[in-house]
């Protein structure tokens, strides 16, 4: 049987628990428990290989950006048959190698370098035979057939390099299709008139990807698959021609992402990426929000299709979420606890905030009168999330989230001091603001030295 992963801290953490155990008498033998995790030896072989794979993957980058510019450089001069034998060889050789490395030798690393060589020779013989034959197409199908390309081997392998390559070509390609594109209609055996450009495929590409994710136990893979679907639902709106300050939007994806990550058992590895990119957007949208100059000059008053349209996606996003998280429940058999928490309170709030604003917009035009509701709403939010997220740090007793909650509420001091009282109190008053500050982050890191003391003691 393959050991489970674990860290180095973990690790540390499981052996003290485990001589307190055994001298409870709660265990008797702590070596039976031990034998089912990695070794600091296979920890730190672990270690070295990824970073190996990550050393190589750029040498990997390297060689093929070197053999893209010679022939570059010879391309005027290459027949064409030539050019299609040479990108079609190309390619197929650098698969063969890599297959040739993971069955026949059992190289893991340099197969997995070799199949992400192959798959970026794979994308410019896509740009250079379609050169060859004077191809004038719509350029984001190429990169859309790119992907599709690389799918398969990176559902095949077993490290996140080639879903890194994945998710950039795919962030590309939404991009292209939808800021470039929107006027065309979406493409599905052609385009029909009245879809929008919106790039209906990527949530497959996603959901194919998280699925891979939590079956590897790979949580850094569903920390590239998140921002991307993050990218993807932020664009949704310039797609359907509802322009519009994208700040609702942006905030609310980023509280369905928290929504989720509280949707995890506690300590779960796979709730942190979520976590933190969902903070990252929820967080940063509820900043400009709580400035009432921000609210009254930079937020106009939304059409109605806006202001119905970002409250129906939010309220659609909160629902896939519960049904994902009872559906991963009920594969761990655990269908009867609870979908709602307290834990859950914070983000469905924030969900709730952010869907809410945007019709308070269209009902309130804007402008001074509608301008201090958001306001008030907006501070009072980022003073719950900054706490939340501090007790999400004791509760899980994880320094970062703690110390990103206490970092996150004074940069909201500092925000608002420069944006209420920065012309009152000049640059003494600013500097008492920043002794403030440090003393604080002091106390902090204090507070937070004497928690692990008392815990370990």
């Amino acid at each position: 049987m393959s050991k489970r992963s674990i860290s180095a801290s973990q690790l540390s953490w499981l052996r003290t628990e485990l001589e307190a155990w055994r001298a409870a008498g709660a265990i008797d033998d702590p070596q039976r428990v031990l034998a089912l995790y990695e070794t600091d030896e296979d920890i730190a072989e672990r270690a070295h290989s990824n970073g190996i794979l990550a050393l190589m993957a750029v040498a990997g980058t390297l060689v093929a950006l070197a053999v893209l510019l010679a022939v570059g450089y010879n391309w005027s001069e290459m027949p064409r048959a030539l050019k299609v034998a040479g990108a079609v060889i190309g390619t197929l050789a650098a698969h063969a190698a890599a297959f040739g490395l993971r069955y026949r030798r059992g190289s893991r690393v340099g197969a997995e370098v070799m199949f992400f060589v192959g798959c970026l020779l794979y994308g410019a013989a896509i740009g250079q035979i379609a050169q060859a034959f004077h191809i004038n197409a719509h350029y984001p199908d190429g990169l859309f057939w790119w992907a599709v390309g690389v799918l398969p081997l990176a559902l095949m392998l077993d490290t996140v390099l080639l879903h890194v390559l994945l998710c950039a070509i795919l962030a590309v390609w939404v991009g292209t299709e939808v800021i470039g594109f929107r006027d065309l209609g979406g493409w599905l055996f052609g385009r029909p008139p009245g879809v929008p450009n919106c790039a209906p495929a990527l949530p497959l590409f996603v959901a194919l990807g998280a699925w891979w994710s939590y079956r590897k136990n790979a949580p850094a893979a569903l920390a590239l698959y998140a921002p991307l679907l993050a990218w993807w639902l932020i664009l949704q709106p310039l797609a359907w021609k509802l322009d519009a300050n994208p700040v609702f939007l942006i905030g609310g994806v980023g509280a369905v992402l928290l929504l989720l990550a509280e949707s995890h058992p506690r300590g779960s590895a796979f709730a942190i990426p979520l976590r933190l990119w969902g903070f990252a957007l929820a967080g940063g949208a509820l900043i400009p929000l709580g400035s009432y100059d921000f609210n009254r000059y930079d937020v106009r008053a939304e059409s109605t299709p806006f202001a119905l349209a970002v409250p129906a996606l939010i309220v659609i996003l909160v629902a896939v979420a519960l049904g994902a998280a009872w559906l991963l429940r009920r594969r761990k058999g655990e269908a009867d606890a609870p979908l709602l928490e307290l834990r859950h309170g914070v983000p469905l709030a924030l969900a709730v905030l952010f869907a809410g604003l945007a019709q308070w917009y269209a009902a309130s035009g804007g402008g001074d009168s509608g301008a201090v509701v958001p306001t008030v709403l907006a501070n009072a939010a980022i003073l719950a999330a900054g706490v939340w997220l501090v007790g999400v740090g004791l509760r899980e007793e994880r320094r970062r989230p703690f110390g990103y909650g206490v970092a996150y509420l004074l940069l909201w001091a500092v925000v608002r001091y420069f944006d209420l009282f920065g012309g009152v109190g000049g640059m003494l008053g600013a500097a008492a603001l920043f002794m403030v500050c440090g003393g604080v982050l002091f106390g902090v890191a204090q507070y937070w030295r004497k928690r692990k003391e008392v815990r370990h003691a």
